[in-house]
């Protein structure tokens, strides 16, 4: 029994699963040093049978962290903060470059490359979900080549 409770305790996505979020691929974007924001990217899939939704992201490694959206409009890219983000029963969700991500504001330190950064999710009910993201190396392009535009108006952000 003991054994069981140690497997628990150190095994984060198994931990208290009945939610049936499973996170695979997460990671970082690990930045040149001075740089106050980063993203980060992963696959979510609602393995249950009922739809759940993410409320709130937090890491140790960033004042606050956001759910992102980066569309093209006009012409030009802009980065809009989404409140939660929904996935229907069976559903997965790719946040990657260019798209939906998470921006992490205000970093504490420079994450370096080949470091793990822990995520918490938290879910509607309050139920948690910890994810461990790799830091990669930074991009030379192609892969998230697009500035970012803020659109503050509809974001209710506080930047």
């Amino acid at each position: 029994m003991r054994h069981f409770i140690a497997i628990l305790l150190f095994c984060p996505m198994l931990s208290w699963a009945g939610n049936s979020l499973r996170v695979t691929d997460a990671w970082l974007r690990a930045l040149p040093p001075g740089q106050p924001n980063s993203a980060a990217y992963m696959v979510l899939n609602n393995a249950g049978e009922q739809a759940l939704t993410i409320v709130a992201v937090s890491s140790q490694l960033a004042q606050r962290v956001e759910i992102h959206e980066s569309r093209q409009q006009d012409g030009m890219w802009r980065m809009q903060a989404q409140a939660s983000l929904s996935l229907a029963a069976g559903q997965t969700t790719v946040l990657a470059p260019g798209g939906r991500h998470l921006m992490l504001f205000g970093l504490k330190r420079s994450p370096r490359e080949g470091e793990q950064v822990q995520f918490e999710l938290t879910l509607q009910g309050g139920e948690q979900v910890l994810v461990t993201a790799q830091v990669r190396g930074f991009a030379t392009g192609g892969e998230h080549d697009h500035p970012h535009t803020i659109n503050l108006q509809d974001s209710g952000s506080d930047l």
